[in-house]
């Protein structure tokens, strides 16, 4: 009953962690506050949103037409008005085409950058107070220019146009508490998530299996992770469903937004495996000691090509980078020494079980091809005649084998 507990308080906890963790890389990564901007810029349906605000706010000044008009001749400056409304029609056709230039996209990015790393150092220093803004002014720019507007027209636009407001002096301290308290909560959550799954490791009366568990629930949590993210983007594309601009672009918002949340789940469901299947081949069962029989003689023959082929599996894995902690040092390091350390777990139960194991040969009277159990049979009275096998031992495994099953066909 306590095992089974503290495997469910483990599980929500690092499930819980999993947030905290991509919260963490999220909202608090500069680089990862970049990536992700960029990759919304880069949609075309966000993009052409993005410029249509730009457009919006650009036009809605007075200062568009006041330099529409200086440039009029007198009588013509009653049409600065009906001039603006054009140019307007105009950029909103180009609006994403002009947002998607190579130009665009580094200005976005700057801009990001620029006011992520602004709002980090301020939340994280002394500082009493600060303002905060996205400046849009290069992009205001850009697109005044793909429409025709003298560049006096961006240049003369009041501050609160041209840039975002993202947090204000009196809401840092606030910012402040709120920082301090979720970094604590990562560690908190951290120790006690590791320490109900070792607790319910070393209260289990059989620790293997819990290992098997504990890997399973991993992979739990991995899966939940992605579900509840699936659920969260019905939800908040729900949520819009009056604002039809903002609908529009909801799902590949969200998608992009929490990409990083696929990869922390990704992260751990690829772990709780590795965990799960090292746990299985220690055991008693019959395929995983048919797997450790079979690998019994390169074990104790050939044990340094075994590690060499384990270093390039692990090679391997970094090169494919399917998950973020394989392309981490600190990651792979980690993965690393427990995969070696298995290795040796593995090698020494298996010479321990199978000393003196001949090379094994791959014919048609190994158990996994089509002659199945007679194969086997026979393979292990080839065992018994060369004196590998005593009677007896050849008696109790074939008693297991035709126990796992139907009798063997007739040789």
């Amino acid at each position: 009953m306590a095992v089974g507990a503290l495997l469910v308080i483990g599980t929500l906890l690092w499930t819980a962690l999993g947030f905290a963790v991509w919260a963490n890389r999220q909202a608090l990564n500069s680089d990862n506050w970049v990536d992700t901007s960029s990759a919304l810029l880069e949609d075309d349906d966000i993009r052409t949103a993005v410029g249509l605000f730009i457009i919006d706010r650009l036009y809605q000044s007075e200062e568009v037409e006041a330099q529409l008009a200086e440039v009029l001749p007198p009588r013509l400056v009653p049409l600065a008005k009906p001039a603006a409304a054009g140019l307007k029609e105009v950029a909103q056709r180009n609006a994403g085409r002009v947002l998607g230039t190579a130009a665009a996209l580094q200005a976005w990015e700057t801009a990001n950058r620029t006011a992520h790393e602004s709002l980090i150092r301020l939340v994280e220093s002394d500082l009493a107070s600060g303002d905060v803004s996205l400046q849009l002014g290069s992009l205001f720019e850009q697109m005044a220019a793909a429409t025709g507007l003298p560049p006096e027209a961006v240049e003369k636009l009041p501050p609160n146009v041209s840039e975002l407001q993202i947090a204000s002096g009196d809401k840092l301290q606030t910012a402040r508490d709120m920082l301090d308290l979720f970094e604590t909560l990562l560690w908190v959550l951290l120790v006690l998530s590791v320490g109900a799954f070792a607790g319910a490791i070393a209260l289990s009366r059989d620790r293997r299996r819990t290992i098997i568990n504990v890997g399973g629930c991993l992979m739990f949590t991995g899966v939940a992770l992605f579900a509840v993210r699936t659920i969260g983007g019905s939800v908040v594309t729900d949520a819009l469903a009056d604002a039809p601009n903002a609908h529009a672009v909801a799902d590949d918002a969200w998608a992009i937004a929490t990409s990083l949340l696929v990869d922390v789940s990704g992260g751990v469901f690829l772990f709780g495996l590795f965990l799960a299947a090292g746990a299985w081949l220690v055991g008693e069962g019959r395929r995983a000691t048919a797997i450790r029989r079979f690998f019994a003689y390169p074990l104790r023959e050939r044990p340094g090509a075994v590690r060499a082929g384990l270093g390039v599996a692990i090679l391997l894995l970094v090169i494919w980078g399917p998950v973020p902690w394989t392309q981490r040092l600190w990651g792979i390091a980690i993965f690393t020494v427990l995969a070696y350390l298995w290795l040796e777990l593995v090698r020494r139960l298996t010479l321990e079980q199978f000393p003196d194991e001949p090379a094994p040969r791959l014919s048609a009277h190994m158990p996994w091809r089509t002659r199945g159990r007679a194969g086997e049979l026979e393979r292990l009275a080839g065992l018994r005649d060369r004196g590998v096998l005593t009677q007896a031992e050849f008696d109790r495994e074939k008693a297991a084998l035709l126990a796992g099953g139907r009798q063997p066909a007739e040789a």
